[in-house]
């Protein structure tokens, strides 16, 4: 440094403090990435809360709905676990695929 003039070793020493603020800006452990990073996690957090807001949504209008219709029990009972009336005939369709497939029922 002893070529330089005092105005180039200032306008040097400059340069170089504010290449060291703007890395520390961004790679500093709270820095802009990190601060980008946040950001990108939090949308998708609040895509999530959307997301489990409306399933929530659902389920209490399935619950008020099994709560008070009749119906709508019925047609769960028959979906889930299967249930019938009494009187009523099963007829169960199984794909060719499975007959073919599976071995033989011994007794």
């Amino acid at each position: 440094m002893k070529n330089l003039n005092l105005y180039q070793q200032i306008i040097l020493l400059t340069l170089a403090f504010f290449v060291l603020v703007f890395f520390m800006a961004i790679f500093h452990e709270n820095g802009i990435l990190k601060i980008h990073n946040f950001e990108k996690k939090m949308i998708e957090f609040n895509v999530n809360n959307i997301t489990l807001k409306k399933t929530n949504q659902k389920l209490r209008v399935e619950i008020e709905a099994l709560k008070s219709d009749p119906l709508s029990i019925e047609v769960l009972a028959r979906e889930k676990l299967n249930m019938v009336r009494p009187g009523e005939t099963v007829y169960q369709i199984v794909p060719l695929e499975k007959i073919f497939t599976s071995p033989p029922k011994t007794r």
